[in-house]
């Protein structure tokens, strides 16, 4: 299951991004899961800053307020840490690609962004051997690969532990009395000793992430918070053995330090297959372990015949506090899986980064992770400027989701232009329960299922997945689009004269904004666009809509008012533009589906007429759209019984529950009278 925000350069293999961030991330908009740090403080500058306040923010309204939807107890909070060879842009896309899939799992992410900036650094220091000795790199395994590799140690080994030294200097550096991290610590344990079960703390750091957590979980524990870390995972960890058996293993088992330890990381063989940059033809942890550490061959904890050569250590991870999984490990539990074939991939390996969220929430029935198109083996010729695939907000490459089934799921709370008090609270339950009851029980499998939350649901993001979706129904056979949709529905003037009430029912995404008396039609989906995307549906293709959203203001009544309760309805911005749309065709919904023209018919399940509001609210502690939660319940009951009798349930549960608004199924006769999921002759009705 995808669920993005970006595609994530792959830094440690491919080099970091440089320059201005593409078009579409916005770092302000991630505040609340960044922690921005250079030589170990607060960044003043850069493409983010961070200020105690920001922090404070973070203890003081958004994690509170997280953790308040999400049941308000042993809700789990992560703090990563990322690699070495990560500089800033790459950590904030790093990020952003990965919060939303956390948010969609019930998990609350931190991100140090600890602006190590040593991809250059080593880049520069290998680059030189190639230019200078005016020889291709060996690009077969044995004599002169090996020789080639020695030569590239010694070159680097002047220098080398200078530049390794200086990044392991900043993240000491922040745990010192003025350091980030230690802010973060202390503004932690207040939360905890506050709130004592409302968290569970875990921790995960890729590559040199396992240094900076070997400061900063110590920095924790020493303030006697009284709850520790129940998980820490490390991604081919880049720390000495010493180093970890001198900072974190006496954390291991302590009332403020770590309950359980795993380890990811790669078989020996594998260490020999990778390279750094395409010049060493080794993996990074190798070329630390010959020429970045003060002494050479010093052990490295994530190389697998470190561990091996060292007793306690094998003891360690063969005891119920701690394991290891060494990549490939495709079999067993999902908790222990691992895919990744080179140091650069783990962060991005789904089968990794899937198996950390197991152990996260202790359990497997998980939206998986899916991580960037799989790079091409790289070439045995050197490469001493390495391509960078410039990120695209919501986009990503069409090798994720394939086979006869897609279902993307999108739900949005936070609109990036709205006020606060304009926010949802359920429509992200709404997105993450749909993709859960479609892999549990209808046949879809994770890679065919994308989730888009918040800030990865633009207008271009959710458009452009609908597009590949019907590009591939017409070349690749694609027989069955899921397409559901929870966030605020609104209302703009009719531009196409197709609309007997002049006004086109919409859907905001989380870009909606303001242009003049009404919102910015670049900003939302109109009804017009939904239908013409649609209609391009070729015969045969099952299309299954799912819209809780409401349609107009006018539907409003005292009791969705009351607390726990909330429209999902924006009326138009200004009064003048409330005035031109204030009318509602309840046969909207009839007409999308009606005009589908000469191809598939869909079927639409609306949440209730264009002249009605949905409701966002709570349910057993939980906010939901009152629509999805009812037929969610329906679907998990009977799914054999067909969409006309599910739909006169979810409406007889939503009378009951006194919400005035009516669902809508609309679609062909034998649409109505065939289960949910299943075709129907396209011809009838």
């Amino acid at each position: 299951m995808v669920l993005l925000t970006a595609r994530e350069p792959n830094p440690e293999k491919d080099g970091a991004a440089r320059g201005v961030l593409p078009a579409g991330i916005d770092p302000q908009a991630l505040k609340r899961h960044l922690i921005n740090l250079s030589d170990g403080r607060f960044s003043s500058g850069g493409q983010m800053r961070t200020t105690p306040e920001d922090v404070q923010a973070i203890f003081a309204r958004h994690l509170p307020e997280f953790v308040a939807a999400n049941g308000g107890r042993d809700v789990p909070l992560l703090f990563w840490a990322h690699g070495g060879l990560v500089d800033e842009n790459s950590g904030i896309l790093g990020a952003a690609r990965q919060i939303p899939w956390w948010l969609a799992n019930g998990v609350y992410p931190i991100f140090f962004i600890w602006e190590t900036g040593l991809f250059d650094a080593i880049a520069s220091l290998l680059g030189a051997a190639p230019r200078e000795a005016q020889l291709a790199v060996p690009a077969e395994r044995g004599f002169l690969q090996d020789a080639w590799n020695k030569a590239l140690e010694l070159l680097a080994r002047p220098v080398g532990p200078k530049i390794w030294g200086q990044m392991k200097l900043s993240a000491a550096q922040s745990v010192a009395d003025d350091g980030g991290a230690l802010y973060v610590a202390r503004e932690l344990a207040e939360y905890v000793q506050k709130n004592p079960q409302a968290l569970q703390l875990h921790a995960a750091g890729h590559s040199a992430g396992a240094i900076f957590h070997s400061h900063f979980l110590p920095a924790y524990a020493g303030l006697d918070a009284g709850q520790g870390f129940s998980t820490l995972n490390l991604l081919a960890p880049a720390i000495t053995t010493e180093n970890f058996k001198q900072r974190l293993l006496p954390l291991l088992g302590t009332a403020n330090g770590v309950d359980h330890l795993g380890m990811f990381s790669m078989k020996t063989e594998l260490e020999e297959e990778d390279d750094v940059i395409g010049l060493y033809r080794r993996s990074l942890l190798c070329l630390i372990r010959a020429s970045l550490e003060v002494e050479p061959n010093t052990p490295i904890l994530g190389l697998a015949e470190s561990v091996a050569s060292d007793e306690s250590l094998t003891q360690l991870f063969a005891s119920a506090g701690a394991d290891a999984t060494w990549s490939i490990s495709a079999g067993g539990p999902k908790s222990g899986r691992s895919a990744a074939r080179s140091h650069g991939s783990f962060d991005d390996d789904p089968d990794t980064m899937t198996s950390v969220l197991c152990r996260v929430l202790g359990r497997e029935d998980v939206i998986g992770y899916s991580g960037a198109r799989p790079t091409p083996e790289p070439a045995a010729a050197v490469n001493p400027a390495p391509s960078i695939a410039v990120p695209v907000l919501g986009h990503v490459a069409s090798s994720g989701p394939s086979g006869e089934r897609y279902a993307l799921c999108v739900g949005i709370n936070d609109f990036q232009n709205l006020p606060r008090g304009s926010w949802l609270n359920g429509c992200v339950n709404d997105a993450k329960d749909f993709a859960e009851v479609l892999g549990a029980g209808y046949g879809f499998a994770d890679h065919q299922i994308e989730v888009l939350t918040n800030a990865a649901a633009t207008k271009a993001a959710v458009m452009d997945k609908l597009r590949e979706a019907m590009d591939r129904a017409a070349s690749d056979g694609l027989k069955h689009l899921v397409f559901t949709f929870s966030s605020h529905g609104t209302q703009i003037p009719d531009t196409s004269g197709d609309e007997a009430d002049q006004s086109d029912e919409a859907f905001a995404t989380y870009d909606l904004n303001q242009a003049g008396d009404q919102w910015d039609p670049a900003t939302l989906i109109s009804d017009d666009e939904l239908h013409d995307l649609i209609s391009r549906a070729p015969q045969g293709m099952l299309v299954e809509v799912v819209l809780d959203t409401c349609h107009s203001g006018s539907g409003l009544k005292a009791l969705d008012l009351l607390p726990g309760r909330r429209p999902r309805f924006l009326p138009p911005p200004t009064p003048i533009g409330l005035e031109r749309t204030a009318t509602a065709d309840p046969r909207a919904f009839r007409d999308l589906v009606s005009r589908s023209g000469a191809g598939a018919r869909p079927v639409l399940l609306a949440g209730c007429r264009s002249d009605q509001t949905s409701a966002d609210a709570v349910f057993e502690g939980r906010y939901n759209g009152a629509f999805t939660y009812y037929l969610l319940q329906e679907l998990r009951t009977d799914p054999t019984r067909t969409r006309k009798v599910i739909m006169a349930a979810v409406i007889k549960s939503l009378t009951k529950g006194r919400f005035d608004q009516r669902a809508q199924l609309e679609g062909p006769v034998a649409a109505k009278n065939s289960p949910w999921g299943s075709a129907f002759a396209p011809h009838s009705g």
